[in-house]
């Protein structure tokens, strides 16, 4: 092999091959004269060499100058141009040749081959797509920077000319999200590299292109949710992918309404499924599998094991495993975002806010549509008690949406659920905020009621929907915030002392007490289509608080029967999917779901951010607390058996003490004592 180090050559020279490591002539590659010699013609050429030629000969391939490589470069894809393919073909073959192979070029000598692409990167138009999907295909992140510098400056150089290929190199960039380059990936003359600068390396390439090619974003966002980690992808790759989908929000601002939503999105999606389900199982298991998902160990590196582990499994039990390992799938991703939301909000106010307006975008274009959202709500919930203008932001969105009669009528309902649940359990939601917002629902309930009434015949959760959601709305409220709504001299809420050592009634928020009362004792009947369960916590803390006595009317209520024909048209909406979800029955199917989206949050490792956040459920100071039904009947099953059992060892003592009469008498013992020995 020799260099070829002189362009201006004698039309009689003939210069050995550059492609092999000897000095024969079959591998001729050079002019186009040369090229259309034929063999007879070389034969009789007497070879002579120009003077001014540096001919050296090479050692090692290795040892190619940057200007043979570029010469060498130039005719492959010229003559590939013309249909001769061999000098390409060895062309993608270096690219394609993995680093840790025996037949794989140095790193040094491959850089050279990158320098001398870009220097004809303008001939790399589509009939090359073969060798620029080698180069982009090629193993470069772990290589050394002289390489990864070049390799930066090729492919942003290829992108400003040829952006076909856009789509190619950004796919292959964003699948380094999912599953990380290998950091042994790299040849003898390259240092040693840890993941971390791997995983920084990508991330700089990428940056690189979006910040000297503004279209590059445009490509960008459709190929980041078509990467996404399916569903049933394991919590490792979601969390790296997402992590650093996080990180491209640092470096292009643009993508990040986008992005933000892109996650919310798929992790509404994996919320809901856990929530299908579990419908079917029982609650002690779904209650066992809560909190032994914290345990499970989903970043094993044992596959192997898993898959024989898998394969031992019945059905139920792979089912079981299956919903475990998607808690604690979602339990992790919701650390990771409530981590990253956090470092936001903590540091800069303008971003804070930026970003509080998109989770405030994304509430109301993916979370509020989607039933049965259990847990990606909270990042909401977390967030807007941050500060008191968030609470107040969040609180008149959900406000907006349940109000304004140009939305569905399922968003106006769900909207309003939102709106109670999030005044009720927020811990950190002013005295002023609930009263403000408890008189707001007063008032929308109120104009609802002289609308619907006159030509109201009875309680009809199809006509009114949106009038029953806002009566919920309060009577859960009022369970939780009662205190709040109380009008003292001091203006702070009673204390226990207060509520017990009260003698005459008390005085309640503007007119709550009223509107309540005459909404509940309507034609509307709203007690007798909201929620059981909340309108009998709500008829025992209303009664002692003598706020309101609606037993009887509860009792009346009994005897009321929803005719089929007056909820039908609703099944085709929310009902239908309450039905399908909540396995209701009966005139169950008529009685508007006890839907609360801020219920407790369950899952144990994200739990920890909400600790402070959250008002759990108290009764009232001096109210004796009732058990409900079934702790009634378990109780009385447990003592009618536990007296079966009694009087079956009283029946057996008996007789066994006839028997052994003879044998021992009371009188017998010596220390008086009663017991015997049998």
């Amino acid at each position: 092999m020799v260099s070829l180090a002189s362009i201006n050559r004698a039309t009689d020279i003939v210069a050995p091959s550059v492609g092999g490591g000897s000095l024969k002539r079959k591998n001729l590659d050079h002019s186009s004269d040369v090229e259309n010699t034929t063999s007879s013609q070389l034969k009789r050429r007497r070879v002579a060499f120009n003077p001014d030629v540096d001919v050296r000969i090479l050692s090692d391939e290795n040892d190619k100058s940057l200007e043979l490589v570029g010469e060498e470069v130039r005719r492959a894809i010229e003559k590939h141009a013309t249909g001769d393919q061999a000098s390409y073909d060895v062309l993608k073959g270096l690219f394609r040749e993995d680093p840790r192979s025996s037949n794989a070029p140095l790193s040094g000598l491959l850089h050279k081959y990158v320098i001398a692409l870009t220097n004809n990167v303008h001939l790399l138009d589509h009939t090359c797509k073969g060798l620029v999907h080698a180069i982009i295909d090629c193993h470069w992140t772990a290589r050394n920077d002289a390489f990864v510098r070049s390799y930066r400056y090729f492919l942003r150089s290829l992108l400003s000319i040829h952006s076909g290929f856009m789509s190619n190199v950004l796919q292959e960039l964003v699948s380094m999200f999912l599953e990380a380059p290998s950091i042994t990936a790299r040849q003898q003359d390259d240092p040693p590299i840890e993941r971390v600068r791997v995983q920084a390396r990508i991330h700089e390439c990428l940056r690189s292109i979006l910040r000297n090619i503004p279209m590059a974003s445009a490509f960008l966002s459709p190929i980041l949710g078509a990467k996404f980690p399916y569903p049933d992808d394991d919590a490792r790759t979601h969390v790296q992918y997402i992590r650093n989908i996080l990180k491209v929000v640092d470096y292009c601002p643009e993508l990040k309404g986008e992005i933000f939503s892109l996650v919310t999105d798929k992790l509404v999606k994996i919320d809901v499924q856990i929530q299908v389900d579990m419908e079917e199982l029982e609650d002690d298991i779904e209650e066992r599998l809560v909190g032994d998902a914290i345990n499970e160990d989903a970043d094993s590196d044992s596959d192997n094991e898993s898959v024989s582990s898998e394969e031992s499994l019945e059905p139920e039990e792979q089912r079981l495993k299956d919903i475990r390992q998607a808690v604690s799938k979602l339990d992790t991703i919701m650390d990771l975002l409530f981590t990253h939301y956090d470092s936001i909000f903590a540091e800069d106010r303008f971003e804070a806010d930026e970003l509080f307006e998109s989770l405030l975008s994304q509430f109301a274009a993916t979370i509020l549509p989607t039933y049965r959202s259990r847990h990606t709500q909270f990042l909401l919930f977390h967030f807007s008690q941050t500060s008191a203008d968030r609470t107040e932001q969040f609180a008149g969105a959900c406000s907006h949406l349940a109000f304004d009669q140009n939305r569905p009528h399922i968003l106006r309902v769900t909207a309003a659920a939102y709106l109670g649940s999030f005044i009720a359990r927020g811990a950190h939601v002013s005295s002023d905020t609930v009263r403000a917002v408890f008189d707001l629902l007063c008032h929308h309930l109120e104009i609802l009621r002289t609308t619907h009434e006159p030509g109201c015949k009875g309680p009809d959760l199809r006509r009114y929907g949106t009038y029953y959601a806002i009566s919920q709305a309060l009577l859960y409220t009022f369970c939780f915030r009662w205190r709040d709504l109380i009008v003292t001299h001091d203006g702070n809420p009673p204390t226990d002392y207060d509520i017990i050592n009260q003698v005459d009634d008390f005085t309640w928020y503007n007119k709550t007490q009223q509107i309540l009362h005459r909404n509940i004792l309507s034609k509307l009947n709203p007690l007798k289509i909201c929620a059981p369960t909340i309108v009998a916590q709500f008829a025992r803390m209303a009664h002692h608080l003598r706020f309101l006595y609606v037993f009887p009317l509860i009792e009346t209520n009994k005897r009321v029967r929803l005719a089929r024909s007056l909820a039908s048209g609703y099944l085709d909406g929310m009902g239908g999917r309450e039905t399908a979800l909540s396995n209701k029955k009966g005139e169950e199917t008529y009685l508007l779901d006890a839907y609360f989206p801020f219920d407790p949050y369950v899952l144990p490792k994200s739990k920890r951010w909400l600790e402070q956040d959250y008002v759990s459920w108290k009764p009232v100071p001096g109210m004796p607390v009732e058990r409900d039904e079934d702790e009634e009947d378990e109780e009385e099953e447990e003592e009618e058996e536990e007296e079966d059992d009694d009087e079956e060892e009283d029946d057996d003592t008996e007789s066994e003490r006839d028997e052994d009469e003879d044998i021992i008498q009371p009188d017998d013992l010596d220390d008086g004592s009663t017991e015997t020995s049998i």
